[in-house]
């Protein structure tokens, strides 16, 4: 996979993201490695962003987008934490009006990283450390929540969520 500049963004912003659907043309298939997880350290948390099913009993214009935290190990994989949370927006206003999900990407972003704090009352910015380190720990990944606090935490958005969400 190839990391893209995201339309609309300078490179002074340092935003990428990689396409989670291969390229139909001139791709390859995916190709299978061997690895020994005791091996590999955790390089950062990650949280991938595609568009989701919205619920069929909505007629109102909306979009779901759905997050899966991943911890990336030094070899480049993904280990899904099964942590996902997700969000459905929904538009109300007069039908027949041109609906548009558009906005900087920076606020994009930081919409994601808010839905994947925790649900604490008294410290809403604190980040659920504890529960992705164990849920790392029970796929065999051997980090700690100080180890994961302190490595980046990655948003990549899927080329789908990029052409809906992300403009102006």
């Amino acid at each position: 996979m190839s990391a893209t500049k995201l339309p609309g963004t300078g490179d002074e912003n340092g935003f990428r993201y990689v396409s989670l659907r291969p390229v139909p043309e001139g791709s390859r298939p995916a190709q299978t490695r061997a690895f020994d997880l005791p091996e590999l350290t955790v390089v950062a948390t990650v949280a991938v962003c595609d568009i989701d099913e919205t619920p069929t009993a909505n007629t109102l214009p909306s979009i779901s987008v759905k997050i899966t935290q991943c911890v990336r190990l030094a070899d480049e994989s993904l280990i899904r934490l099964d942590m996902d949370r997700g969000v459905t927006a929904v538009r109300h206003g007069p039908v027949g009006h041109a609906v548009s999900w558009k906005r900087p990407a920076d606020d994009v972003i930081a919409e994601i990283l808010d839905l994947v704090r925790t649900d604490d009352e008294d410290d809403p910015t604190a980040h659920p450390w504890d529960e992705l380190a164990e849920a790392a720990r029970k796929r065999g990944v051997d980090v700690d929540a100080a180890t994961l606090s302190g490595l980046p935490y990655q948003v990549l958005l899927s080329a789908e969520v990029v052409s809906l969400l992300v403009g102006r």
